[in-house]
């Protein structure tokens, strides 16, 4: 698979934690679909069902390189790059 080239655009943070599932998940996909070509956003979440299932939704998008990370207080990071902005194309 050849990746085209793109700049990184500086990380933001987006803070999902103290909201029930699947409320912390559908957030995160919206806001992924607003993100541009390139851009680095970290969602911090405290659900771990919704966490995994956000990283397994936009995973599967096949438009993103994601990564998820957990600390010892029960936070989880996703932190998402977006690989291509379908609405650039269309």
């Amino acid at each position: 698979m050849i990746l085209e080239s793109f700049e990184v655009i500086v990380l933001r943070r987006v803070d999902l934690t103290n909201l029930d599932c699947p409320e912390p998940m559908f957030l995160a996909y919206r806001e992924f679909g607003k993100m541009s070509q390139g851009e680095e956003v970290e969602f911090i979440m405290d659900n771990e069902v919704c966490a995994y299932n956000s990283y397994k939704l936009i995973k599967n998008s096949g438009n993103a390189l994601v990564t998820i990370m957990n600390d010892s207080n029960g936070i989880y990071r996703l932190r998402v790059i977006k690989l291509r902005d379908f609405r650039s194309i269309i």
